[in-house]
């Protein structure tokens, strides 16, 4: 038989396991329940000198691209994975590219980039660096816009000029802007 302060022991983490397990489920409900209707946004696309390129795997890059288009009149291209990015499953498979460092193969992107003025790029940060699609993006536009400025949506309070010089080494540019967005299930606060 085990003594006393073993199951003690163990009967504290198995409750600690369920209590995170817990919290981990409702955060990914809640963040599974986010949805942004593009139909609340009508001036987007009425301003042909500003594109807004973003991806989102949970709407909130989504809803600050559209935030912005709104307001600018910016054309809006979104970079679509063809990798699994959905739900706790593309959670999980989009760390693993995040973890390497790895590009993750996207469709195709707009011939046309340099007709535009200004390119914004509304990029999230996946394990402290620049999301896998972003990065294959700009690996793929490089050369090919001539300013940029970026939005960077991440959970923690950091800046992230890590990830910002990382898109202007691949775009072969130096941006113009940074706004760096701290967003926890839909709240948002500016870091920068």
């Amino acid at each position: 038989m085990f003594p006393l302060n073993f199951m003690s022991t163990a009967y504290f983490f198995f409750g600690l396991a369920q209590a995170a397990t817990g919290y981990a489920a409702g955060v990914f409900a809640k963040q599974e329940a986010f949805v942004v209707r593009p139909e609340e946004y009508p001036h987007v696309g009425t301003n042909e000198g500003h594109l807004v390129v973003y991806f989102s795997r949970m709407g909130y890059g989504k809803k600050l691209a559209y935030e912005l288009a709104e307001q600018t009149g910016a054309e809006l291209f979104e970079i679509c994975s063809t990798e699994r990015t959905e739900g706790t499953a593309g959670f999980w498979w989009c760390g693993r590219y995040a973890m390497h460092r790895w590009d993750m193969p996207i469709g195709p992107i707009p011939n046309d980039l340099q007709k535009y003025d200004r390119v914004t790029i509304c990029a999230p940060i996946w394990v402290f660096a620049l999301a896998s699609p972003v990065r294959a993006f700009c690996r793929q536009a490089a050369g090919r816009v001539r300013q940029a400025d970026y939005i960077l949506v991440h959970h923690t309070a950091s800046v992230y000029e890590n990830a910002a010089r990382e898109m202007d080494e691949l775009l072969q540019l130096t941006h113009t802007g940074l706004r760096s967005v701290q967003c926890r299930t839909g709240r948002y606060r500016v870091v920068k």
